[in-house]
């Protein structure tokens, strides 16, 4: 658990984090980056000075080879990380530390944490999740992927579509329900959570194109009367969907912590261009046409980064209003995070465009923030409906 003295601002032990992960960063320059996101080159020495580092073990229980920290720890981990030219880490923190260990320690059975959660811990094991449907998309009692039991297992029929990172997980996270719509009273019970084989007979995935550089590939997964036993499932039967939400208010978070990091890399990079870059005898960065939309989006960041750090004190604390905090904080933070990176294009002008100057990687990352995790409409659609109270609008 984090620190109660941290709050949700700066701490002794925050800034220690921060100066590891911008010494971790320094390590790894745009080449490296650039390999990882658009060949898919499995970053395993970056991977691995953050197991050391204990990153990714941040919010695992001590008992179970982890730091014992929270998600304020995580998001300032990935946010710095990012900020520091990491491009795309936010999406291995999501795949495998939010959605492996966050979820695992949340509600995993005791011989579940033992065998799997110091492997998350060191580095040794990678995870996915697959949620989203064909036809559901954010409407995930809708689901259309099944869980039939028989005897000491279970039969899974279905199809998931956009899970990332199939082709390097170990375990996959597969939600699924166990009993049919018609047959609960509240349409969000009967779905259950599972600790699937993503190679494992019965399941086949394809890799999707995107265009987007990233460090993991996008997917789409059919299961086929995949038997699964009953000691996979994670936490209590036909509960999952409550229980997914120690898992997407961590991964909302973690997104925004990490578009938030884009969006300072992208400004940096604008500035040092800015700086150097003469036209008509002058730096365009004495131009107040160059100044004041990055003094602006700067600050926009900031703004955006201390509703994330409130939300993640939130969580952390006692979950006090998390499913709110974390919605408008990712909210924030994927068009204060799109417009910096936008901006950041702008200043480069042609050369914007080009690769090796990196801002329109961090661009084109930014812009699927504001798709995922969560659209910005279904983060509005939550404020609206939870926060201020208007109907339902879907």
């Amino acid at each position: 658990m984090a620190q109660d003295s941290a709050a949700f601002g700066e701490g002794d032990e925050l800034e220690l984090i921060e100066e590891i992960a911008v010494k971790i960063a320094s390590d790894y320059d745009d080449d490296y980056w650039h390999t990882v996101n658009h060949e898919q080159k499995d970053p395993v020495e970056f991977w691995q000075d953050c197991a050391d580092a204990g990153f990714l073990g941040a919010t695992i229980p001590e008992e179970y080879g982890g730091e014992g920290m929270g998600v304020q720890e995580l998001t300032t981990i990935v946010r710095t990380l990012e900020e520091h030219g990491c491009m795309g880490v936010g999406m291995l923190f999501v795949v495998t530390p939010v959605f492996g260990a966050i979820t695992l320690s949340k509600n995993g059975t005791e011989s579940q944490k033992e065998e799997f959660l110091p492997k998350l811990a060191n580095g040794d094991m990678k995870f996915c999740m697959a949620l989203t449907e064909p036809n559901a998309g954010h409407n995930t009692p809708e689901l259309d992927t099944t869980a039939e039991q028989d005897g000491d297992e279970f039969v899974i029929n279905g199809a998931k579509q956009w899970i990332s990172g199939v082709g390097r997980a170990d375990k996959m996270l597969l939600v699924a329900r166990t009993t049919p719509k018609d047959q609960v009273e509240n349409r969000t019970e009967g779905i259950t959570l599972f600790l699937a084989d993503p190679d494992a007979p019965g399941i086949e995935y394809r890799e999707l194109n995107t265009g987007i550089p990233s460090p993991e590939k996008q997917y789409e997964i059919n299961f086929d009367d995949y038997r699964i036993s009953a000691d996979a499932i994670i936490g209590d039967q036909g509960n999952g969907l409550y229980q997914l939400f120690d898992t997407v208010n961590p991964e909302r978070l973690v997104g925004a912590a990490g578009v938030i990091g884009a969006g300072k890399c992208a400004l940096r990079r604008a500035v040092d261009y800015a700086t150097e870059r003469e036209v008509f005898n002058a730096p365009i960065g004495t131009h107040q046409a160059i100044q004041h939309p990055l003094a602006d989006k700067w600050s926009r960041l900031e703004a955006a980064e201390l509703l994330q750090k409130k939300a993640a004190w939130q969580v952390d604390s006692d979950g006090r209003d998390a499913g709110s905090a974390a919605n408008m904080a990712k909210l924030r933070a994927s068009i204060a995070g799109y417009d910096a990176c936008d901006f950041a294009v702008q200043v480069h002008g042609g050369n914007g465009l080009s690769e090796d100057y990196f801002v329109v990687d961090l661009w084109k990352q930014a812009r699927l923030s504001r798709i995922a995790p969560g659209s910005s409409e279904m983060m509005r659609n939550y404020v609206a409906e939870r926060v201020l109270g208007l109907p339902r609008s879907y």
